[in-house]
């Protein structure tokens, strides 16, 4: 997904002026870019706010104009208030063509998993992972097909990657998994347990006969 921002150039200032242009409407930023200085920037908070819930769930790529340029970019990082939980400020990514980044791409749940039909629970373990490759080759999202899965059934990320995916993330990653009723596990558990019992018994008679 590719969006459009408008931004205004802002100096570098105290703790105190950051406040007073987010209680002017804006959201302090700043646009990193390899081997030179930030660009500090503002937004304003209601038309990235506009922009920004169109990226919900999914990859997206900023066309950020600033002083008469358009620079390509990417959400680094985003800072949280805890307790309002409104952005308090913004790190782009600049991107340049033909050069590899690396950031989170968000998974995506399709279909419809037989195994919760009969009662069991569909975990998602991972949401989001992180991989390395060109701007051009960045996938929106990452689908994870669950039709097939049965109560006990995982998909580990060594089914779902591609070739061309370079990350750091074991193949043996759990992504998903079809977990048995709360009941049937505590079942299993107190049969788990008495036949442990049954077996410590047996090998303390055994021990006994001996």
């Amino acid at each position: 997904m590719n969006l459009n921002l408008e931004a205004e150039l802002r100096k570098k200032g105290k703790r105190s002026d950051l406040n007073e242009l987010r209680k002017a409407g804006f959201i302090p930023g700043i646009i990193y870019g390899e081997g030179k200085e930030g660009i500090l920037i503002s937004l304003p908070k209601i038309s990235f706010l506009k922009v920004y819930r169109k990226t919900i769930g999914e990859m997206a790529f900023f066309d950020i104009s600033v002083d008469n340029k358009k620079i390509k970019t990417v959400i680094r990082e985003k800072q949280i208030h805890p307790v309002s939980r409104e952005i308090q400020h913004i790190d782009f990514l600049e991107l340049h063509k033909g050069k590899e980044i690396t950031l989170e791409v968000p998974i995506k749940i399709i279909g419809d998993a037989p195994g919760t039909h009969e009662g069991g629970l569909l975990e998602v373990l991972v949401r989001k992972i992180e991989i390395s490759c060109l701007p051009k080759e960045v996938p929106d999202e990452i689908e994870v097909d669950v039709s097939n899965l049965e109560i006990g059934d995982v998909i580990h990320f060594s089914q779902i990657k591609s070739e061309d995916m370079r990350t750091k993330l074991s193949g043996d990653t759990t992504i998903v998994a079809v977990r048995a009723p709360r009941k049937i596990e505590e079942a299993e558990e107190i049969e788990e347990e008495a036949i442990e019992a049954e077996e410590a018994a047996e090998e303390k008679t055994e021990e006994t006969t001996d």
